[in-house]
């Protein structure tokens, strides 16, 4: 049986999410997996976007929000994040259950 991990859930108060806020969710949710390794992620973009240290040294959603503010990312560019990401997560989660 095949299960999906959340380490996080989505809480909302406007009742959707743009790209920019699907993305933010998709990194924390990376970034807080136990068996999150930067060193693992294949995508140099996405990498971009995480920090260099592991997780205790991310800096938190607010500064994220800024730095895909800053980089100014097209539709398709946020959308391939997003997928790296969930792929990246459930990859995560394999090298955490062995």
């Amino acid at each position: 049986m095949l299960r999906r991990y959340s380490s996080t859930t989505r809480n909302e108060s406007t009742g959707r999410l743009d790209g920019a806020e699907d993305l933010i969710l998709g990194i924390r949710r990376l970034v807080r997996h136990s068996g999150y390794e930067r060193d693992k992620i294949v995508s140099a973009l996405l990498k971009q976007f995480l920090p260099s240290a592991g997780g205790a040294a991310w800096a938190g959603e607010a500064a994220l929000r800024r730095d895909i503010a800053a980089a100014r990312l097209d539709g398709r560019t946020i959308a391939y994040l997003i997928a790296s990401a969930g792929g990246e997560l459930q990859l995560a989660h394999e090298r955490s259950v062995g």
